[in-house]
């Protein structure tokens, strides 16, 4: 089982004479400058010149602060950045005004994992990463709730790193749902992992796949769209709540036996054998490579996704059926 802990087994104490610094304002970073300042810590937000973070940042109540400030001021580091910026701005705006025994605090273990940066050998290297969006984090800590979180150390310098992660996961709200202890390897390569093959690129695919297979055969399109994209959510609701052998007790008779004929048929040796590959991909680190490479390049594949998607029949309809109906 896994070890799962809970507000009772955090303090706020080993952050509470710290200077907490975030690094980056978006998805994560406001969420968590925000939750932190109001469990009381001391917060600090460095943004980069020109980015439209800094805007959001001042109307939030923080002060202007430069990255470089940030790293130089403060004893603990949130980097809150996108996986692919953070090399060049540690490079540039972080390391040269490090101070020693700093903490740092990661939402996700990409950076670590691939060894992107180079992290002080007398540094504590923690992992505090939400299980869903900041906005998820920011809306469930003012309801008095909070999101689980996944937590690991992968560097003790100072020998109150856990206490420190814990403290961070406390003070974000996370344990009130619950912190599971993890390692920053399980997280990012299971992260990659469920990314790719089932939310973001599996589940699209499969969407986009029997949507067109309805349409090439002569069904409105508008039905299509309805019955394979806007149901998803009434099945993900219900795998949420109760599980997938929940989800079945929900469901029709024809759904069920529909299910347990055609789900084997689509998810054959074949696919077991791609998502193998796909899973030895992000082991390996070729994925990480290849992901930051493509970032390198201009994110040519990304843009090219993003043209193609909005640009076809099944983004059109949902565009239509959108104004036209109250979903």
């Amino acid at each position: 089982m896994a070890k799962v802990f809970l507000e009772n087994d955090a303090d706020l104490d080993p952050l509470s004479q710290c200077s907490i610094g975030v690094i980056g304002y978006g998805n994560q970073g406001r969420a968590h400058a925000l939750n932190l300042r109001d469990s009381g810590l001391t917060v600090q937000v460095g943004t980069r010149d020109g980015s439209r973070s800094r805007e959001q940042s001042l109307k939030d109540g923080f002060a202007v602060n430069t990255v470089e400030a940030v790293a130089n001021n403060c004893e603990v580091l949130a980097i809150m950045l996108p996986d692919e910026a953070i090399p060049h701005v540690y490079a540039e705006s972080i390391e040269p005004y490090l101070e020693a025994h700093d903490t740092f605090v990661f939402a996700h273990g990409f950076t670590v994992y691939h060894k992107t940066i180079r992290l002080p050998d007398d540094a504590d290297i923690v992992l505090v990463a939400p299980t869903g969006p900041g906005r998820q984090v920011r809306s469930l800590y003012l309801e008095g709730a909070g999101l689980p979180a996944l937590l690991a150390v992968e560097q003790n310098a100072s020998g109150l790193a856990w206490n420190r992660c814990l403290a961070y996961a406390r003070a974000i709200g996370c344990l009130r749902a619950g912190g599971i202890e993890t390692t920053f390897s399980e997280e990012t390569i299971t992260d990659l992992y469920c990314e790719q093959s089932v939310l973001c690129g599996g589940l699209p695919e499969l969407i986009k796949a029997s949507f067109d297979t309805l349409v090439e055969k002569g069904y409105q399109p508008e039905l299509a769209y309805i019955s394979c994209l806007k149901e998803v959510k009434l099945i993900a609701d219900l795998l949420f709540e109760r599980g997938i052998d929940g989800m079945r007790e929900a469901i029709s008779n024809t759904a069920k036996y529909g299910s347990a004929i055609s789900g084997p048929e689509l998810i054959n040796s074949s696919t077991r054998h791609q998502l193998r590959k796909l899973l030895d991909r992000i082991e390996s680190g070729k994925f990480g490579k290849l992901f930051l490479d493509e970032a390198a390049a201009g994110s040519p594949t990304i843009k090219d996704l993003l043209r193609s998607e909005k640009h076809s029949q099944i983004a059109r309809v949902g565009r239509e059926l959108r104004t036209t109906l109250d979903f």
